[in-house]
């Protein structure tokens, strides 16, 4: 009988105490980090972006829905709108936020000195003063930047390649990044070198974008070079159809200007960007802060052709330069 009591006592307790055995587990915590971005939310470079970073972070163990909440703010194109919204990533508690190109940048730190801030493919970050060199960035801002300028040069070396018998040729730019005269100096040494002649039309403001093609119809050049920025790069699409319709070579060092009709972009590798990008937002959250993790630069470049594009402008890429190609849009 003793026996008989001391089982039930025993089920007893096991089925009183599963419960409260069950509250005790710990709950599976959800980090939550903020995205801020210039760009529009609904654009192919947006999803495409947002699709990258996913699939980069999943490498890192870090999923989106699962172990990690990702708030996005989109400033719609309007750059105005950025300081605003970085105070709401701040407001919702974020533990870092991921700010797309200088715009960005420049909205979160202006909103925080203590959350760390990873830089996605930022540029010129020591003579803007985000950080106090790549490899001490010394606040709470590090993460990846886009090429240097020696690009510039390459850019026009690739556009000489696809079109051979080039001479002028017009580049858009934005004199007011604070790189741009270390670009245009090395665009020049390399004209030099090629033997072509470049104009160049400044393009500061989203308002300055169309006088900019305005005045570059009205020089007839041979070909057009863009160096992407958060002013010409959301309205890629519309560059590319005023060269195709003009029938110009155009040539860039963003991956958004070729996707949006393009001929040829010589770019950073943009998913091996989203990886480092992915790694600075896992070591951040796993304990790392930003002084310690040196800013980095691209390693890896590829060269992408538009086939449509060439055919659209009846132009017909050298086959050398067609097996350089990484990727052939067609």
């Amino acid at each position: 009988m003793t026996s008989r009591r001391t089982v039930l006592k025993s089920l007893t307790a096991a089925v009183l105490a599963r419960p409260f055995a069950g509250r005790a587990q710990p709950a599976r915590t959800v980090r939550r980090i903020g995205v801020l971005s210039g760009g529009q939310s609904g654009s192919p470079g947006a999803q495409q972006g947002e699709q990258q970073l996913r699939d980069s972070l999943g490498r890192q163990g870090w999923k989106e829905g699962g172990n990690l909440a990702i708030e996005r703010r989109y400033a719609e194109g309007n750059a105005e709108r950025l300081p605003a919204l970085a105070r709401e990533l701040i407001d919702l508690k974020v533990e870092l936020i991921v700010a797309v190109l200088n715009p960005s940048i420049a909205a979160a730190k202006s909103v925080t000195r203590s959350v760390p801030i990873v830089m996605h493919v930022g540029a010129s970050p020591v003579e803007t003063g985000y950080v106090e060199s790549l490899a001490r960035p010394g606040g709470n801002i590090t993460g990846t930047i886009w090429s240097g300028p020696e690009s510039a040069g390459k850019i026009l070396q690739i556009l000489k390649e696809v079109k051979p018998g080039v001479v002028k040729i017009a580049t858009l730019w934005n004199s007011a990044f604070p790189s741009a005269p270390a670009w245009k100096q090395e665009s020049d040494r390399a004209a030099k070198v090629l033997g072509v002649s470049v104009q160049y039309f400044d393009a500061t403001r989203a308002e300055d974008l169309n006088p900019a093609l305005s005045r570059i119809a009205a020089v007839g050049p041979d070909a057009l070079v863009a160096w992407g920025d958060h002013i010409n790069i959301p309205r890629a699409a519309e560059i590319a159809a005023f060269a195709i319709e003009r029938k110009l070579v155009f040539v860039s060092n963003s991956t958004r200007h070729v996707e949006g009709g393009a001929l040829a972009s010589y770019a950073p590798d943009l998913p091996a960007l989203y990886d480092r990008t992915a790694s600075f937002i896992d070591r951040i959250l796993r304990g790392a802060a930003p002084p310690g993790l040196p800013v980095e630069q691209p390693t890896k470049f590829e060269l992408i052709l538009n086939a449509r594009t060439a055919s659209a402008i009846g132009h017909r890429i050298p086959s050398a330069v067609l097996l350089q190609a990484t990727r052939l849009i067609e």
